[in-house]
């Protein structure tokens, strides 16, 4: 019986190889309703870490899907990104950092949110938590978070006029530091003098001798 296979050589086609298997989907967006999936601009991965990118206000519908269709009971963080200058999608980026304690699964979902925005919605009534991440973000950043019961300021005085992590804010700030009164110790007592000038650099040029060799004393192990 002879072979009857073409013979390469002849110019037949070759049978097409086997394709590749696609990668699987991630549990947490198969899990997704058509609804909630159709809101994902994009599905990220950095450092075995994945994150959802969305438009706010739409991460909270899927906020609220995370927390108690899928279990991420701990909220690890709230805060923000300012991305001025930059070919982003809006100016301003939310950033929620979620965690699953029965599985130790960790994910973020990243909203973004124009920069003519009021406001973004509170997340507080799912995370208690919550409350201290939103109100830093405002604090920071000047987002108000619309449902958030206090958003005092929290790092900066209550009459602080501007927010310092916007990236429009001035390094040495814009003369603010001059309103508040400036204390240093003489004759043992406080009494109140110039405050000195912003620094100038950043980094390692502030690090002066005296506070490298504090810093190195500090970081002995105890009984050295």
């Amino acid at each position: 019986m002879t072979d009857e296979r073409p013979d390469p050589a002849d110019g037949a086609e070759e049978a097409p190889s086997t394709p590749e298997p696609a990668p699987a989907q991630h549990p947490v967006s198969a899990a997704l309703t058509p609804a909630l999936s159709s809101t994902i601009l994009a599905t990220l991965e950095h450092q075995g870490q994945t994150a959802f990118v969305v438009r706010s206000p739409d991460q909270r519908a899927l906020l609220e899907h995370l927390r108690f269709e899928q279990n991420f009971e701990y909220l690890k963080d709230v805060t923000a990104i300012d991305f001025l200058g930059r070919d982003t999608v809006e100016r301003f980026q939310l950033v929620y950092v979620l965690h699953r304690l029965t599985d130790h699964l960790t994910i973020r979902v990243h909203a973004w949110l124009s920069e003519e925005a009021d406001e973004a919605p509170s997340v507080v009534d799912l995370w208690d938590l919550a409350r201290w991440g939103e109100r830093e973000t405002h604090d920071m950043f000047g987002i108000v978070f619309d449902g958030n019961p206090d958003l005092r300021r929290l790092l900066m005085p209550e009459d602080y006029p501007a927010f310092p992590l916007l990236k429009d804010y001035p390094l040495k700030g814009r003369g603010e530091r001059r309103q508040f009164p400036y204390l240093q110790p003489r004759g043992g007592e406080m009494v109140e003098g110039t405050p000195p000038p912003y620094p100038v650099t950043i980094g390692r040029g502030m690090h002066t001798p005296d506070y490298i060799e504090e810093v190195r004393r500090e970081s002995r192990p105890k009984g050295e």
